[in-house]
């Protein structure tokens, strides 16, 4: 864990035992889509003045959308990767997959899988496996 997160939460405690395969992923995704999340929208200016899309990379051309379990995480990315003015939005778990889904079927330029913490935790999900795993929200 960071130290940016002084106090371990419960979002990150499952997101640790997630990783550690100490739940099943049908307990885990029941269990965490009811857990706040960080996130803003994918699509930003970089600090050289250019907007762009700040997805990371996914299979077949597709890409992952980021959410956080801190917003402390959620800065120290978007640092990171150049990103400025952005807006910070919370919300359920659940609501992030519901909102993705959203937009990959309203005719998003890139389909969307989700990513949770990158670079801490191992939590993804590719964009064609978001309606399977909503249920189970």
């Amino acid at each position: 864990m960071d130290n940016n997160l002084k106090t371990k939460t419960r979002v990150v405690e499952l997101l640790e035992m997630q990783d550690k395969k100490l739940i099943s992923n049908k307990d885990f995704l029941g269990q965490f889509g009811k857990e706040k999340v960080f996130y803003s929208t994918p699509y930003g200016d970089h600090k050289d003045g250019k907007p762009r899309l700040f997805l990371l990379p996914g299979p077949d051309g597709t890409g992952y959308f980021p959410a956080f379990s801190s917003m402390e995480r959620l800065k120290e990315f978007y640092d990171y990767v150049g990103r400025v003015g952005y807006l910070v939005m919370e919300s359920e778990f659940r609501d992030v997959i519901k909102t993705t889904l959203k937009v990959n079927n309203d005719g998003a330029p890139v389909k969307m899988g989700i990513i949770v913490d990158p670079g801490y935790f191992n939590m993804t999900i590719d964009e064609k496996f978001l309606e399977i795993v909503l249920p189970m929200t």
